[in-house]
C-alpha cells in the first residue's frame, strides 16, 4: 500500500526494492529543489546500494513508499550521486534549520518534513514539524507545532550555525563505519556541525 504523506526522517534506513521483490539498497536522504512561489519539489532519493555507493533514484521511477518500505520500476543509475546546484537535501540540510513563523509567533526548528504526493510520480514538501525554543527550565523541551512552507519564513542569518541535533538522532543507528562515510558526504560545514555534536564516544568509534 502506498502512503501519499510520508515523513522524511522515518524514511531513512528503508529498504528499497525492485518490482520483483528483491532489495537494491537502503534510502538515506530526499532531494528537493526549491521554487520560487510553491513549497520545494521533490526530485529523487539518495540510496545507499551494496559497496556503500550513494545513488541517486529520480522520484518518477518510485512507485511506492510506504510499509516502511520503497518500490522502483528496477532502473537505478549506479553513478555516485553528487549534489548538483539548487538541490537540497532534506535529512542533511534541512533537519534542524531554524525558521521563523510568519504569524509573528516565533521562531522554531525543523525537526522533521512531510513529502506528499500531488500528482502521480510527483511529490512536494507538505508540513513541517516544528519545535518551539525550551523554555527556562533546563530539563523541558520546547512545545511542536506544524506549519506548511508559505507560513514559514528560513533564518539564514550569515556565520550562524546550524543545530545538528535532529540530525544526530536520525544517524543514531548507522553503525560507526556507515556514519563515518555519511559524514563525509556531507557539505563541509554540516560535517562539522554534526561531529560537534556527536558524543565524545560516538566519535571515538
Amino acid at each position: 500500500m502506498s502512503a501519499t504523506r510520508v515523513f522524511v526522517a522515518r524514511l531513512a534506513g528503508c529498504s528499497v526494492f525492485d518490482p520483483a521483490g528483491d532489495k537494491v539498497g537502503k534510502a538515506r536522504d530526499v532531494v528537493v529543489v526549491y521554487r520560487k512561489t510553491e513549497s520545494p519539489r521533490v526530485v529523487g532519493i539518495i540510496v545507499e546500494v551494496p559497496g556503500k555507493r550513494r545513488v541517486f533514484l529520480s522520484i518518477g521511477r518510485v512507485t511506492s513508499i510506504g510499509s516502511g518500505q520503497i518500490i522502483t520500476t528496477g532502473l537505478i543509475n549506479l553513478r555516485r550521486f553528487e549534489q548538483r546546484g539548487g538541490e537540497v537535501r532534506v535529512i542533511a540540510e534541512l533537519l534542524g534549520r531554524k525558521v521563523s513563523l510568519r504569524d509573528k509567533s516565533g521562531d522554531a526548528t525543523i525537526e522533521d518534513v512531510a513529502i506528499e504526493e500531488s500528482a502521480p510520480g510527483e511529490w512536494e514538501v507538505g508540513d513541517l514539524f516544528l519545535r518551539r525554543p525550551r523554555s527556562a527550565s533546563p530539563f523541558s523541551k520546547g512545545a511542536t507545532t506544524f506549519a506548511t512552507w508559505d507560513q514559514v519564513r528560513e533564518n539564514s542569518t550569515p556565520g550562524e550555525s546550524q543545530s545538528a541535533e535532529q540530525l544526530v538522532a536520525t544517524y543514531s543507528d548507522l553503525l560507526p563505519a556507515d556514519l563515518a562515510n555519511t559524514l563525509l558526504d556531507l557539505p563541509e560545514g554540516r560535517r562539522l556541525e554534526v561531529a560537534e555534536e556527536l558524543s565524545d564516544d560516538r566519535r571515538a568509534a
